[in-house]
């Protein structure tokens, strides 16, 4: 028989907090103190509560739509899979998050696909976050 992983409930609160535009605090609630976010915003993990419930509010803010489509839970880990739009760019993408005993967000690792589009995100949201935006670079460059 499979096993899943705990706190279900709590990462579909954390889910309802960022999809329904909550504010810094209330995301800031659901994450550990040294919660990591690794994704595609900068080429380095974001590392506590503060800077990722920051970064997290950002983006919901300059969303123009962030849907989520479904939720998985595996034996450790959940994943939740996205619709998110900035301006006019739309990227497909999957929270894969781990929660700790508390049932706080303790790791997520965000992906956005397709490739041309996450990149062309990363710079519509990396100016505001005060971060480095991406290149993307093909053969003929």
């Amino acid at each position: 028989m499979t096993t899943f992983a705990q706190h279900r409930v709590a990462f579909e609160s954390f889910l309802n907090c960022v999809q329904g535009g909550a504010g810094k605090d209330a995301i800031a609630g659901c994450l550990a103190e040294n919660v990591v976010l690794i994704g595609p915003l900068s080429d380095e993990p974001l590392t506590g509560r503060e800077a990722v419930a920051e970064a997290i509010q950002t983006v919901h803010t300059l969303a123009a739509g962030l849907t989520y489509e479904e939720v998985l839970s595996g034996e450790t880990h959940h994943a939740a899979f996205f619709r998110l739009q900035v301006e006019d760019t739309v990227v497909n993408g999957m929270d894969y998050a781990l929660l700790d005993a508390d049932g706080k967000v303790a790791e997520v690792t965000v992906f956005w696909r397709p490739l041309p589009s996450a990149v062309e995100m990363q710079g519509h949201l990396a100016h505001v976050l005060g971060m480095q935006p991406w290149e993307l670079r093909t053969n003929g460059e």
